[in-house]
């Protein structure tokens, strides 16, 4: 299982909250103020980029909510999101072989600490059905999932008022063992490159730096 290096990295300033310190998930974990924002072309902070052993991921779908939509599993009540997405874009490895598929969905709240909340709930959900997820840190977790028949990684992450989740599919027919490296690579890196693409540069961070 690949050790999620780049992430870990970039979310040592992740949501935590006070309800979490002190459960040993990510030493020094600290809680991010960092603002983020839509991109009407989400796939293009993607595109051409190489995410693991120089593979590339291009012809992805767009997907844009500017209109806000209530997420009504909150403590306080419900609080308003919208939505960028990048969908199955798909991905050649630099030595050629069959496509990988990567798909990419950011909330973003309209302020911090809700994105965070719904991690929390998502992880404690798949824990408790079994799904297998593993705590990086408080911002961070992965699972190994598995889609017609291509196995899979997700990565969901919150940092400030983003929640992204990370989906990467290798090829069909592609055993587990030998694609796991590659597929935490992928979601790690591609987790990165959305984070920093949608940062508010009109909201400076008040996060410590790593």
């Amino acid at each position: 299982m690949a050790a999620l290096g780049l992430v870990s990295s970039l979310v040592v300033t992740g949501c935590s909250s006070g309800e979490d310190a002190g459960e040993g998930k990510g030493p020094g974990a600290a809680s991010s103020t960092r603002m983020h924002v839509l991109s009407r072309t989400p796939c293009a902070l993607l595109e051409e980029r190489p995410l693991a052993e120089g593979m590339v991921f291009r012809a992805g779908t767009d997907s844009v909510r500017m209109e806000p939509r209530e997420d009504a599993h909150q403590d306080d009540g419900p609080v308003a999101y919208r939505r960028t997405s990048c969908y199955k874009t798909n991905g050649t490895p630099a030595q050629g072989g069959d496509l990988w598929l990567l798909n990419a969905d950011a909330h973003l709240y309209e302020e911090v600490g809700p994105a965070c909340h719904k991690k929390r709930i998502r992880e404690n959900l798949a824990s408790a059905q079994k799904l297998g997820p593993v705590a990086v840190d408080d911002a961070t977790y992965w699972r190994n999932v598995e889609e017609e028949g291509r196995p899979g990684r997700e990565l969901v992450m919150c940092d400030g008022n983003l929640l992204l989740q990370i989906t990467a599919l290798a090829p069909h027919g592609s055993e587990r063992g030998s694609v796991d490296g590659t597929l935490g690579k992928v979601v790690e890196v591609a987790a990165r490159l959305m984070e920093e693409g949608l940062r508010d540069p009109a909201a400076p961070s008040s996060s410590p730096t790593p």
